[in-house]
């Protein structure tokens, strides 16, 4: 199955269809989510006084990503026909081909996926009866002008994510294991301090936290993190991290583990 790229890639179905589940193929950064922004907005996904605010950061968001020849997937409903007809309008207007998903999953399923869903997301019966009859044909969808139109049911869309998943792996990212132990938010704050990517810090705001790799057995944890403090020999101590709360406790010099002397080796109890 090819997509094209960029496409705008729209989900359709009902509340509970496995609309969401779906857009999960894609990678996170090209999904757009009224729920998402609703929560962004107001705290909660399922507060209904921040949807015009949503829908207006949508249609920006929307529109900077086409205008940029960047691939977006709508992660909602879309049974409404003006809805569908404004996102081709937008793709046409940007060039950008268009994709339909569908997901046509039986009425009885999508309404019990409710009682599932925290109270802030469920959607009410009469409103998921709505969508699920309005959901449009192959054919309806194709009058309508999309370039593609898919059921998500008959299409791999795991191995579409897992081919997407082995490129993006294939790529050279010289943070991806700092990315692994420690999470985006903290890699950001990340830079390596020498060519071979062996020593770097953590730097926020004039605070850092030094951090070297030790190179380790594979059940090891192949990052220390600087503490304060010296060795009798007057060597660095540094202590084994693999977790941000390990970081924490080095950065707090409360480290639960043994320091290590960078200049004589020698094994020091601190905690």
């Amino acid at each position: 199955m090819h997509f094209p790229e960029p496409a705008l890639i729209a989900m359709v179905g009902a509340a509970g269809s496995g609309k969401s589940t779906a857009a999960k193929a894609f990678p996170a950064g090209w999904r757009l989510e009224l729920d998402a922004l609703r929560a962004m907005a107001a705290g909660s996904p399922g507060e209904q006084s921040a949807t015009p605010v949503a829908v207006a950061a949508f249609r920006m968001l929307l529109d900077a990503r086409l205008e940029r020849g960047l691939s977006v997937v709508v992660d909602s409903t879309n049974t409404e026909t003006p809805v569908r007809l404004d996102l081709l309008r937008r793709a046409r207007t940007f060039g950008v081909p268009t994709v339909a998903i569908v997901s046509r999953t039986p009425l009885d399923e999508c309404l019990a996926r409710q009682h599932d869903r925290p109270a802030s997301k469920q959607v009410p019966p009469d409103a998921v009866t709505r969508q699920h009859a309005a959901v449009p044909t192959h054919e309806q969808l194709l009058a309508e002008g999309w370039d593609q139109v898919h059921d998500a049911a008959c299409i791999d869309l795991l191995h579409l994510a897992l081919q997407r998943a082995a490129t993006a792996a294939a790529d050279s990212d010289p943070l991806h294991e700092i990315r692994a132990a420690f999470g985006d938010d903290l890699t950001a704050a990340f830079t390596y301090t020498d060519a071979n990517c062996e020593h770097g810090r953590f730097t926020i705001a004039g605070r850092d936290l030094e951090l070297r790799y030790t190179g380790g057995e594979p059940y090891d944890r192949t990052w220390q993190a600087r503490i304060g403090g010296t060795c009798d020999c007057g060597g660095d101590l540094w202590v084994p991290v693999g977790t941000p709360a390990e970081l924490l406790a080095a950065y707090r010099d409360e480290p639960d583990d043994e320091a290590v002397c960078g200049r004589c080796d020698d094994v020091l109890f601190v905690g």
